[in-house]
């Protein structure tokens, strides 16, 4: 008699953890990042035939908005697992720009040393009236 209801008791269980691990969510909510002092920020990459990366870069202030600081660095994958930063011609290898306007729009290109998997990287900061500064990382992984 004891041992039925242990093997009920543990039966029960085991088809509840299994319910539960095999369970799907039935709705997905998905939350908008809201800003400070930023409508939009985009990161856009291409390379040609020749090896030339270029990186398009934007974006959007609020109003209020009175500086838009901009790093970018690009990095090579190296053996499928580690990431090496590329000369880019700056200091650190890392490219700044930025504006006192709301708006911020650019082009960085640069030729890559070699084929392979590459990583760039901007940051944007966005100062304004809205409060903290945005500090908004965009990442675009692209292959030469």
């Amino acid at each position: 008699m004891k041992n039925t209801i242990k093997r009920s008791i543990a039966l029960v269980l085991s088809l509840l953890t299994l319910f539960a691990f095999f369970a799907v969510p039935t709705s997905k909510v998905s939350a908008a990042t809201m800003y400070n002092n930023t409508v939009s920020a985009t990161l856009s990459c291409d390379v040609d035939s020749a090896g030339c990366l270029y990186s398009y870069l934007s974006v959007a202030g609020k109003s209020g908005t009175t500086r838009i600081a901009v790093e970018l660095y690009v990095d090579k994958q190296i053996l499928g697992l580690f990431w090496s930063r590329v000369n880019i011609g700056y200091e650190n290898n890392v490219w700044t720009d930025y504006t006192t306007k709301s708006c911020y729009s650019n082009t960085f290109s640069t030729y890559l040393p070699s084929h392979g998997t590459f990583r760039v990287t901007v940051t944007y900061t966005v100062s304004g009236s809205g409060g903290a500064n945005d500090i908004i990382t965009k990442t675009q992984t692209i292959t030469y």
